[in-house]
């Protein structure tokens, strides 16, 4: 094979192709020896013009939610169930069911507030029945006036395979006893009429 600089320089047209090593499959599964294949620049550009497409927002009407007690976990629940999108699903506990293979971005916001003084140590994590998925989040926060609340917004990339298809995630806290036993999620009433700003709000977005 001749030195790569000695071929001729063309314009490339959508249905040139180029060689490249499959990694991966569809489904996001390991291919076995990473076999030499080719991609036309057609399919590369359907791949690089994907965006993320926003599934469902939901959010938690409850005036509070949190631990019962230290080192007690706590389910998140992000208010009523959302069935609309046909890739993934919540339900009124707050469980995440993944119905389609494929890369979402995943967003939690919470409002976390304790009583003043108190140093909160409040860890979250994403739990899928059997194994935590990803890191632990970790809130270590000193209250100063009760009526004080502390954004917290995780953000987290999930790639779902075909052997998690149907499988599900569910969001957790808990109040760490190496800070007070104290750490709840507040809906905050706004003045001027505006709408209630949530406790608890799950936003999933999918790349398509």
């Amino acid at each position: 094979m001749a030195v790569i600089y000695s071929y001729p320089t063309l314009t490339p047209q959508l249905g040139d192709k180029v060689l490249g090593s499959n990694i991966v499959d569809a489904s996001g599964a390991a291919v076995t020896g990473n076999p030499t294949v080719q991609y036309t620049f057609t399919d590369i550009k359907t791949l690089v013009d994907q965006q993320f497409i926003e599934q469902f927002s939901a959010s938690s009407t409850a005036t509070s939610q949190g631990p019962a007690a230290a080192n007690t976990v706590h389910q998140i629940e992000f208010g009523p169930a959302n069935n609309t999108s046909t890739s993934v699903t919540i339900d009124v506990n707050g469980k995440v069911t993944w119905l389609k293979t494929g890369t979402y971005y995943v967003t939690q916001e919470y409002y976390l507030g304790g009583t003043q003084n108190n140093i909160l140590l409040s860890l979250f994590r994403t739990y899928d029945g059997s194994a935590q998925v990803g890191a632990t989040h970790v809130e270590n926060y000193k209250v100063q006036e009760t009526a004080d609340r502390t954004r917290v917004v995780i953000k987290q990339m999930v790639n779902i395979t075909d052997a998690e298809v149907n499988g599900y995630h569910v969001y957790q806290m808990v109040r760490d006893s190496g800070g007070a036993n104290d750490g709840t999620l507040y809906k905050i009433t706004n003045n001027n009429t505006w709408t209630a700003t949530p406790s608890a709000q799950l936003t999933i977005s999918k790349l398509t």
